[in-house]
């Protein structure tokens, strides 16, 4: 016997019952319910564009000129844009997790694949992680000052503590970026990011992985020598 069926709701119940909570926020950047990210412009801010669900329409976007060392250089972000107006954007999650953090007066580096939005307010310019030389690069963006930036990550968005004496080396794949006086670079021939010095490093942790068992033996081209 087929169960009960439910009743078909009215146009206007669904229009108004479903509608997204995406207005002009009191912050640059915030989360909404389900993880979204929006971004509010009030003037000027630095975003990505893809994955945009809904934006307003009185907002320009413009080519990012890269900064290193202060100094603006021609290339533009494969990622990053300008975006000058009055209004916001949505951006979808996809099947990762945004998460947004405030720097009070912190430096920062992060990796460009991972970086979402900046504040406006922060002062920023690109590099590499050292040893990228003859190898895959992995561009850098140094974000300092006080202000908000949100980041795009697979799973969860871990830290480790570096300190003194106590270096650690992390897969390229998970490596997020540093706070701190990190000292990263590239393992010759591996693919792992060594970092010494003192502060803590982001990892990106996929979903659904687990803690290897005690003993578990693990593949040659993932064995840590």
């Amino acid at each position: 016997m087929p169960g009960r069926t439910l009743p078909i709701p009215a146009v206007t119940e669904v229009a108004f019952g479903q509608m997204l909570a995406a207005t002009l926020g009191e912050e640059p950047l915030s989360l909404t319910e389900e993880g979204h990210l929006l971004v509010s412009v009030r003037g000027e801010m630095v975003t990505r564009t893809d994955d945009l669900l809904v934006a307003s329409e009185d907002l320009e976007i413009r080519p990012l000129n890269r900064r290193m060392q202060g100094r603006a250089v021609p290339e533009v972000f494969q990622r990053l844009a300008a975006l000058e107006g009055r209004g916001f954007l949505l951006m979808s999650r996809r099947n990762e997790r945004f998460v947004a953090v405030r720097l009070e007066r912190d430096l920062c580096f992060f990796v460009e694949q991972y970086l979402w939005a900046v504040d406006v307010s922060l002062m920023w310019d690109v590099g590499l992680v050292p040893g990228s030389r003859g190898r895959r690069p992995v561009p850098l963006v140094r974000v300092a000052g006080e202000g908000v930036v949100a980041l795009r990550v697979p799973g969860e968005l871990a830290t480790f503590k570096v300190a003194p004496g106590r270096a650690h080396r992390v897969h390229v794949d998970a490596f997020v970026g540093w706070v701190g006086d990190v000292i990263p670079s590239l393992v010759e021939s591996q693919p792992f990011v060594h970092c010494e010095g003192e502060g803590a490093v982001f990892v990106a942790l996929p979903k659904g992985d687990e803690p290897a068992r005690a003993g578990a033996e693990r593949p040659a081209a993932e064995r840590v020598p």
